[in-house]
């Protein structure tokens, strides 16, 4: 028996004709001639050696061979569909480098690699968790393809303005100054300098002459949020989450009130993403969706600090 090899078009235009019920409506479905459509019904049938389809008044309808092919040509399909998305999940991922502040990482970060995985099948992202200050110094050097940002408010190409994030007067969860006054010499637990956070709020500690001292520096925000937990002393940091062991001090008397802390998007001018356009509009999207969510205790809407330094 000699062998024929169908053209998987010609059956994808039989099955389309069936599911239509017509050659003009199948040729629209497929983006082709009516012409076209008939020609290549004529040609199937010819190399099958069978008519396909039959009117009945105005309907046209299969055959015994019709039915046939039909239940094939459908598998057939489906495993030709199936084995071009299998070369299609092969190709090369696109790497995205994206960066994030540690105050991110535990509630944000996870919601944008499910969304990012989800939407983008084809991106391979790569999170750089740092401080601001570094990761803005990485988008502008070509590092970073996107950046979430907090500290002074950030303009030109490529940046887009999210929110003004209220930074709060953070201690124990069980520490000794919660309810009661600022102690005469106030002890703070700090990020090491060069710091926004930490300007901001030594700024406002002098500009009310409140004593204070140092007492421990960090340069990540899991070691700060440790030396806080165990009562080593009170610190600053943006009030829109939760932070585990650490809570907003909204009933001290003498801490003075805190400005707000601009977070804003950074994208790289130059990227060209191949597959992973609109993923800057994802991001977005889902800082809208953190912040909108539950969220701590807020103290009174803060002014932006127009000079304060780029922060973790």
């Amino acid at each position: 028996m000699r062998r024929v090899n169908i053209d998987a078009q010609l059956l994808r235009s039989f099955v389309a004709v069936v599911e239509t019920g017509g050659f003009a409506r199948a040729a629209d479905t497929l983006a082709i001639t009516q012409p076209a459509m008939s020609q290549q019904m004529k040609r199937l049938e010819e190399m099958l050696g069978r008519p396909l389809f039959r009117r009945e008044g105005r309907s046209l309808v299969l055959t015994a061979p019709g039915e046939l092919l039909l239940g094939y040509a459908r598998r057939m399909l489906e495993l030709n569909d199936d084995l071009y998305r299998r070369f299609a999940e092969d190709e090369p991922r696109e790497i995205v480098n994206l960066g994030m502040p540690e105050h991110f990482s535990e509630a944000l970060l996870p919601l944008v690699i499910a969304a990012v995985h989800e939407r983008y099948p084809n991106v391979q992202l790569v999170v750089k968790v740092g401080r601001s200050q570094a990761l803005a110094e990485q988008v502008e050097d070509g590092r970073l393809h996107l950046a979430l940002l907090v500290g002074e408010p950030l303009e030109g190409p490529g940046t887009t303005r999210l929110h003004v994030a209220p930074l709060a007067w953070f201690g124990a969860e069980a520490g000794g100054t919660a309810g009661g006054a600022v102690e005469r010499d106030l002890r703070l637990v700090l990020f090491r300098a060069p710091c926004g956070i930490r300007q901001l709020a030594v700024a406002a500690l002098e500009r009310e002459a409140v004593p204070w001292r140092c007492v421990h520096e960090s340069e990540d925000l899991s070691a700060l949020r440790a030396a806080v937990r165990v009562d080593l002393g009170l610190t600053v940091l943006p009030n829109f989450q939760a932070y585990a062991g650490i809570r907003p001090l909204g009933d001290v008397v003498g801490l003075p009130a805190l400005p707000g802390i601009a977070v804003s998007l950074r994208r790289r001018p130059s990227w060209r993403p191949r597959s992973a356009q609109g993923l800057d509009a994802l991001v977005v999207e889902l800082w809208e969706a953190f912040r909108s969510g539950p969220t701590l205790p807020q103290p009174a809407p803060p002014e932006i600090a127009a000079q304060a330094l780029l922060a973790h």
